[in-house]
C-alpha cells in the first residue's frame, strides 16, 4: 500500500507522518489529496464532471468569440479590386475630400452633415447617416453623424453646419 490510497480513501488509517517535516508537509499533502477525496464519492465525481464541461465550453466559446471578427482581414477585403460590373459605382464612390458635393448647401441640417462627412471618411453618402441635431444658435447646429467604413469600423463624429442663404452647409 503506498501513501496516495490512504490520503485517497477515508476509510483506511492515515499515516501519522507522511514526510519529514511536520505539520506544514501534512497540510500540504491533505490539499494536495483532497481532488482526489472528493472524486472518490459520487457526488463528488458528478461534481468534478460538470465544472470540466463548464471549463471547456467555456474556453470553447471564448475562442469563437475571440477569433469571429479579425481586424485584419476586414483590411485584405478593403484593398480588393472592384469587379468589372461595380467599377462604376466604385468609381462614384471614391471622391476626393473638399469635393463641391460637399460643399454644397442642402435645406436639411442632417443632410449637409451627412454629405460633408462621407467625403471625409471617403465613403459612398449613402453609407452615412444623422443620428441627432443640438442647436447651438438659431443658424447653427451640431449633427452627429454615423458611417459604415466597412468590416468592423464605424467613425462618427459631430459636425458643426451652419445656415447660410441657400441652405445649410457644413463647417467642420
Amino acid at each position: 500500500m503506498n501513501a496516495e490510497s490512504t490520503y485517497v480513501r477515508p476509510s483506511r488509517p492515515r499515516p501519522t507522518v507522511v514526510a519529514p517535516g511536520g505539520d506544514g508537509v501534512h497540510l500540504a499533502a491533505l490539499v494536495l489529496a483532497l481532488p482526489m477525496r472528493v472524486a472518490a464519492t459520487p457526488l463528488g465525481r458528478r461534481a468534478l464532471a460538470a465544472a470540466t464541461i463548464a471549463v471547456v465550453l467555456v474556453s470553447l466559446v471564448g475562442v469563437l468569440y475571440d477569433s469571429a471578427d479579425r481586424p485584419g482581414s476586414a483590411g485584405a477585403l478593403a484593398g480588393a479590386r472592384p469587379t468589372a460590373s461595380r467599377q462604376g459605382t466604385a468609381a462614384r464612390e471614391r471622391r476626393a475630400p473638399g469635393s463641391p458635393a460637399a460643399a454644397r448647401p442642402t435645406g436639411d441640417a442632417g443632410k449637409a452633415a451627412a454629405a460633408w462627412f462621407a467625403d471625409k471618411q471617403r465613403v459612398a453618402p449613402d453609407r452615412v447617416r444623422a443620428l441627432q441635431q443640438r442647436r447651438v444658435s438659431a443658424t447653427e447646429r451640431r449633427v452627429l453623424v454615423v458611417a459604415e467604413a466597412g468590416g468592423s469600423r464605424v467613425p462618427s463624429a459631430y459636425v458643426t453646419v451652419r445656415k447660410g442663404p441657400d441652405g445649410w452647409a457644413a463647417v467642420s
